[in-house]
Parts: structure tokens; C-alpha cells; sequence
């Protein structure tokens, strides 16, 4: 399940009542990675805590805004502890990531690119000072098979929502 963070109607999740400014105007909230070796810098639109039911462990979503740059990452990863994190799509162990690259989100969200490789690393997470900073890589592939190599991907000072939200 792809936890978009667009499709919320809550205020609070949408951003409407969030300061978060562009990546280009502040040292905070920046993520930055390379696709084919080509930079794209941009913000984190939601970074946040989420759990499917009441019981269920905690998890984090990452989505870059959108907004500020078309070239857009989303990633969920099972778990909230700092360490490795792995791309694997048929393994079910408790450390993976799974996730999407969209060339165009604005344009054309259902242009999109699986993560079928890759490394998620949580470097630091900050639940009082809610930031979050991390780095990822990894190589996604759309159903057509067509790939790209995203690299050097960093989180530095994400803006870490301040609660968890339930999906129940």
C-alpha cells in the first residue's frame, strides 16, 4: 500500500496549515538525489509517522513536494529506528522500503517507477525537535522495464510531522 500524501484531506497532512518552505530559500527540509547523474534538489512535502491499524508498528512516509519540483520521490519504510533499510520487493522482513519516482508528477502521476534495488538509510530521527535526516539509492523500473539510477540521495533537517497518524 502507497501511503500518497496528497490525497489527505486533513489540513494538517495536506500542508495547508504548514510552514514549510522551499528547499532553495532554507538550510532545513532540503532532499536531494540524482537521477542518471542529473541533480534534483528540492523540499520534503510530508515526512511523516503512520501506523495501518492501532497495533501495528510504526512506519515513515517520505514524499517530496511536488510543488516545488515535478521530479518527485515517494517512499514508506517499515519502521522509525535509525539503520539500513532495504529495497526488496518480495522479501516481507521487517527493514524494507518500498516506493515510487515520478518523472512528472504534476503532468502525469501515472508515469512511475518502481524502487526495485535500493538503500534506505535513517541517520537520524528527532521526535522533539521533529526532524528527520536520512540518505537513500536505488534503481526503480517502470511496467514497461525502463529504469533509472537514482543516487546520493539525502534528507537533511526533514520536517518531521509532529504526530503519528492512524489509518484505521
Amino acid at each position: 500500500m502507497m501511503i500518497p500524501s496528497c490525497l489527505n484531506t486533513n489540513a494538517k497532512e495536506t500542508g495547508s496549515n504548514r510552514n514549510i518552505s522551499s528547499a532553495k530559500e532554507t538550510a532545513d527540509n532540503i532532499i536531494s538525489y540524482k537521477v542518471n547523474g542529473k541533480l534534483v534538489t528540492t523540499s520534503g512535502w510530508n515526512i511523516s509517522r503512520f501506523k495501518l491499524t492501532n497495533v501495528s508498528k510504526e512506519s515513515l512516509n517520505i514524499t517530496t513536494n511536488m510543488h516545488d519540483e515535478k521530479r518527485t520521490i515517494n517512499i514508506n519504510i517499515s519502521g522509525t529506528e535509525p539503520g539500513e533499510y532495504s529495497a526488496k520487493p518480495d522479501d516481507i522482513s521487517a527493514r524494507n522500503f518500498y516506493g515510487s519516482y515520478f518523472p512528472d508528477y504534476v503532468n502525469d502521476v501515472s508515469d512511475n517507477y518502481s524502487f526495485e534495488t535500493g538503500t534506505f538509510i535513517i541517520t537520524k530521527i528527532d521526535t522533539i525537535k521533529n526532524t528527520f535526516n536520512g540518505t537513500f539509492s536505488g534503481i526503480v523500473r517502470n511496467i514497461e522495464g525502463e529504469t533509472f539510477n537514482i543516487t546520493d540521495g539525502k534528507i537533511i533537517n526533514g520536517k518531521l510531522s509532529p504526530d503519528t497518524i492512524i489509518y484505521e
